[in-house]
């Protein structure tokens, strides 16, 4: 009675380091990918201010709306970043959030 428990805890116990891995390497991808996009979102934010500093396009309303939007979306993006990083120090999400503040306010 006992080895049929034990095979079933051993079946039981690989299948579910199995889905672990799984999860992980899931959850691994999906950082990857937000990373990614989160500096394509940077590159376009830095971009339109770029252009809304270019004398012809200089005080455009649009622009400037687009670039407070877009400088919007990729702080959020930098928030979810932070939740995701769980294995990060806090002193580290503080010190990227500081020099995120610094680079928007210039």
């Amino acid at each position: 009675m006992i080895t049929v428990f034990l095979i079933i805890s051993i079946i039981l116990n690989i299948f579910l380091c199995w889905y672990i891995v799984q999860l992980i390497s899931r959850l691994v991808i999906f950082q990857e990918e937000i990373d990614s996009f989160a500096q394509r979102l940077d590159e376009y934010s830095n971009h339109v201010d770029i252009l809304y500093n270019l004398e012809r396009f200089f005080g455009d309303e649009t622009l400037a709306n687009l670039l407070r939007h877009s400088k919007a979306i990729v702080e959020e993006c930098k928030d979810f970043q932070s939740l995701i990083k769980a294995d990060a120090p806090e002193e580290e999400l503080e010190e990227e959030e500081e020099d995120y503040a610094e680079e928007t306010q210039q």
